[in-house]
């Protein structure tokens, strides 16, 4: 009896080992997610929900085969946002279980083509080419850099933890952004209530970044809802709309 109670003991141990270091369920080969974005108004840090006012839409669409993926964001944006102009972002690489490795990133401003970006990563030699304004400029990097794409999906191959930190693409800088972990909460998007996890994140030494996502506790670990401040101080609330991901969902 001692013994079978060992040998049930150790499998334990291990299954609990292996779910800690495979925390995260494969991505199907094909999926999207719609968002919604709205503007909502602030006073006296009391949130008017009543004014939210709808703002433009993200629509994400993912693809992959033999562990090659296609990765696409369309930005739709109308009354405040429209200002900052709609954009086609496309992302292609290799699927690993750290997470997805761009190779070649591209930023269509359908608004200032003159603000287009295509950024190419050689991964093996560390190379870093990026055509902005028509400039290219070559750099070094050796590590794990994502772009905006990826960044929005990298929560899903990371086990859950306090702090995140991050290297990423904008523009032509690579920059770092950290999160912390706030608190578990429900939340309740489009009459729809889910269990997430909500963590402040943080461009690091950069000005009014400072920024809030809800993340999915279900075996899909991605963004419910994001909340942050634009250029001019607009607070916009991204939300999730619908997805073909089977994201679980709480009773009310």
């Amino acid at each position: 009896m001692n013994h079978k109670y060992k040998l049930s003991k150790y499998l334990l141990v291990l299954i609990l080992f292996s779910q800690s270091l495979f925390a995260f369920k494969k991505l199907p080969e094909n999926f999207y997610i719609d968002y919604e974005l709205f503007q909502f108004v602030k006073l006296r840090n009391i949130e008017v929900e009543k004014t939210q006012i709808s703002s433009g839409e993200i629509k994400l669409q993912y693809k992959q085969k033999n562990k090659k993926y296609d990765l696409n964001i369309l930005l739709k944006t109308k009354k405040f946002l429209k200002f900052f102009g709609d954009k086609d972002i496309k992302s292609i690489g290799l699927v690993s279980n750290k997470g997805l490795l761009f190779n070649s990133f591209f930023v269509n401003d359908l608004k200032k083509p003159k603000k287009n970006i295509s950024v190419t990563y050689d991964r093996k030699n560390a190379k870093l080419k990026v055509d902005y304004k028509k400039k290219l400029t070559e750099k070094k990097y050796v590590g794990n850099l994502l772009d905006i794409p990826t960044l929005l999906l990298q929560f899903h191959f990371e086990k859950t933890k306090s702090t995140y930190s991050f290297d990423f693409l904008e523009g032509k800088k690579v920059r770092n952004i950290e999160y912390k972990k706030i608190k578990d909460e429900s939340i309740r998007i489009n009459g729809r209530n889910f269990q997430t996890e909500l963590y402040e994140g943080e461009i690091t030494s950069v000005k009014n970044s400072k920024h809030f996502i809800w993340l999915s506790k279900s075996a899909y670990r991605i963004p419910i809802k994001i909340r942050l401040k634009m250029k001019g101080g607009l607070m916009i609330d991204q939300n999730l709309k619908k997805t073909d991901l089977k994201i679980k969902e709480i009773d009310e």
